[in-house]
């Protein structure tokens, strides 16, 4: 391989591990909360992580003209912590995407071996150079990358070769298990997906997994020359001699391809959104069914009651009992009507729309005041640029309009305060309202506030946030729902 080639190699390796990590965090943006998009998150760190030390090690390359990485010690050290940091991501996202159940031990398993290449790099700086001993004979000319001729006993101690020391035990201790480890979590996420009924994206990770082990073999077992087992007989410069070319080459066709299975298989993000959104609607048509049966249905048997024993009474020529039947009668219609309108109100205002969350929320507030007469008021703090993520939009709209019912319906109160504010990529939504409220302990209300307070919990829960209830007897209620990723840039 000519000596310019090898500045190429790395600027490509480099640009695929990079733009893998790039594409996978650009797509969880916006994503529905899940285990394989939070481990996602760590497998884009390592992309992109990886590519940078790459890079680094591509800037020496270019100062010495493709001939060798050595020079300045900073510059090393900078691209063994970079490789050492995306080695820790990529055994982090095996761990969470193999673990389970009873392999719950996997998700200690990068810190164990962490701290096993912290010990291998700490115990040469404490323990005296051994004798000096020769290394097993090399191929006499330098057709490898990062080849030190003069390595010996001393060369993982502190002089300037124990940094390739530092590179061989990052190689064995994290790279290849965490290689391993990924491809034993890229085989289960396909078996998922295969009992999820999605077989093409059952290859996709197939794919990746084979990716993931070559890698291993390649990026993981072929290290540089070194002094001990199995360094001596398996590495660069060995396998160039075997081979015929170096085998960063193949480095850059596993990143490749490891790279191209990823982006694909980031379809699941899509498929996970619609199933959720489409939970959602299941979810809203179950709470307005149980809805119509706590209120319509129940009112209407009311009505169809009192109307059977003022009829009675009537008979009964008992015209002050039919009177105060027929008046109950007006007052559960008034209640009912108040109830459908609201839920009608609130179907009407559930499509956020091109318009934006806020402009939903002020419009449903203003539509709620003018409704029943309790003043509501939208305050929105923080930054306003971008859009939130529609699922996200979907809940916290039903979570307002959910508190705002219950404030209309149990705490007589005259005032309500809604307050949307960005946090980050989150956000913080709280109700307060001026009503009596309640006791949280003595749980005083009725049930059917019990069930409201609950449905809103399961929707912020339901975003990978929490709800929190406040509330004194005579002071008022506070409903405040936490989203850690809400947003999206754009």
């Amino acid at each position: 391989m000519e000596h310019a080639d090898t500045v190429l190699v790395f600027f490509v390796y480099g640009l695929a591990s990079f733009a893998m990590g790039l594409v996978v965090l650009v797509a969880l943006r916006g994503a529905p909360g899940s285990p394989l998009a939070e481990s996602l998150r760590t497998l884009a760190a390592f992309g992109l992580l990886h590519g940078a030390a790459q890079w680094v090690l591509m800037s020496q390359l270019i100062k010495t003209g493709g001939v060798s990485v050595e020079g300045s010690v900073a510059m090393r050290g900078l691209y063994l912590l970079l490789s050492a940091l995306s080695a820790l991501a990529l055994l982090r996202f095996g761990a969470q995407l193999a673990g389970s159940a009873r392999l719950g031990w996997l998700r200690w398993a990068p810190w164990g071996l962490a701290a096993a290449w912290a010990l291998s790099v700490l115990l040469p700086q404490l323990v005296a150079p051994a004798a000096a001993a020769a290394v097993p004979s090399l191929p006499e000319r330098e057709t490898c990358l990062e080849c030190h001729w003069d390595a010996s006993a001393a060369y993982v101690t502190a002089s300037r070769g124990w940094l390739n020391g530092v590179d061989i035990t990052s190689r064995y201790l994290l790279v290849l298990p965490g290689s391993l480890l990924a491809a034993i979590g890229m085989v289960r996420q396909g078996r998922r997906f295969a009992a999820l009924g999605l077989p093409r994206l059952a290859r996709e990770t197939g794919g990746a997994a084979a990716a993931f082990v070559v890698s291993a073999i390649v990026a993981g077992l072929v290290v540089p020359p070194g002094p001990y087992l199995p360094a001596s007989v398996l590495n660069y410069a060995t396998v160039t001699d075997r081979i015929g070319f170096a085998p960063q080459f193949l480095w850059v066709i596993a990143a490749g391809v490891l790279a191209l299975f990823i982006v694909r298989m980031l379809g699941i993000l899509t498929i996970e959104r619609e199933r959720q959104l489409q939970a959602a609607v299941t979810t809203e048509r179950e709470r307005i069914g149980r809805e119509m049966h706590d209120g319509l249905a129940q009112a209407l048997a009311y009505v169809g009651l009192r109307s059977s024993l003022a009829q009675e009474l009537l008979e009964r020529r008992d015209v002050g009992g039919a009177r105060d039947a027929i008046g109950s009668i007006g007052c559960a219609v008034q209640d009912a009507y108040r109830d459908v309108r609201a839920s009608i109100l609130e179907l009407r205002s559930a499509d956020v729309g091109p318009a934006g969350l806020r402009h939903c929320v002020t419009e449903y507030c203003q539509k709620f005041s003018l409704e029943t007469g309790i003043e509501a008021r939208l305050d929105v703090e923080g930054d306003e640029h971008g859009h939130w993520s529609p699922l996200v939009e979907l809940q916290l709209i039903r979570i307002v309009q959910e508190a705002l019912a219950n404030v209309r319906r149990h705490s007589g109160a005259r005032r309500a305060r809604v307050r949307l504010e960005r946090r980050g990529e989150g956000c913080v939504l709280s109700i307060s309202d001026d009503g009596r409220g309640f006791s949280l302990d003595g749980q005083t209300r009725r049930p059917g506030a019990h069930f409201g307070l609950q449905t809103m919990r399961e929707r912020a829960e339901g975003l990978g946030g929490e709800l929190r209830i406040e509330s004194t007897p005579g002071r008022g209620t506070v409903v405040t729902a936490t989203v850690p990723h809400a947003f999206e840039a754009g």
